[in-house]
């Protein structure tokens, strides 16, 4: 039968990476997903370091496990931000993107803890400086991408209910009226 497990909440997936990030890296000053065009203004020397995230999805056809779920992989761009001001800053914004890069080699799981959130394993798949992001062009800038295996909606499999028992008779005692002729399959 097929996993039984139910579709992501994305806004709970959001919160629970966030929330799982703040607690390793108390460092971080900010975390936060989807930065608006507004704030998208360079961060502030009290607000460093940062960690922006960002989340884009890719059919995952590999991952259809014949639920009539959405297979997705969640493609996650982490990036850590700080100032080149500050001494040693280029070690130091290595060492914390490292730190980001192993947490999520490490750790692998981005479960809700309610339990709410059920999503397949974290894989790293890159580390390195990022250039291309003009609004940070006067700090110091690397990526940590991740990708996470998530399904979309509801699983038809999903049990609601009593397991049903399996039950044998043979011919011709079978069929309304011979119900008492039936005993329970031992497993």
């Amino acid at each position: 039968m097929a996993d039984e497990m139910d579709g992501v909440d994305l806004f709970n997936l959001h919160a629970t990476i966030v929330n799982k990030l703040h607690e390793q890296f108390p460092k971080f000053k900010l975390i936060e997903f989807y930065r608006s065009e507004e704030e998208r203004k360079p961060p502030t020397l009290n607000e460093l370091p940062a960690l922006f995230l960002e989340m884009d999805f890719e059919i995952n056809l590999d991952g259809d496990s014949g639920s009539e779920q959405l297979p997705l992989i969640a493609r996650v761009e982490a990036r850590v931000i700080d100032s080149f001001e500050r001494k040693n800053s280029k070690i130091n914004i290595r060492s914390l993107a490292a730190q980001v890069a192993y947490y999520i080699f490490k750790n692998k799981r981005f479960h809700a803890y309610n339990g709410s959130t059920a999503v397949g394993s974290a894989t790293l798949d890159t580390l390195t400086q990022d250039h291309f992001y003009p609004s940070l062009k006067s700090y110091e800038v690397w990526r940590v991408d991740f990708s996470i295996p998530i399904l979309i909606g509801e699983n038809i499999w999903k049990q609601i209910g009593e397991t049903p028992i399996p039950v044998y008779s043979y011919t011709p005692d079978v069929g309304k009226g011979h119900e008492q002729d039936y005993k329970e399959v031992e497993l």
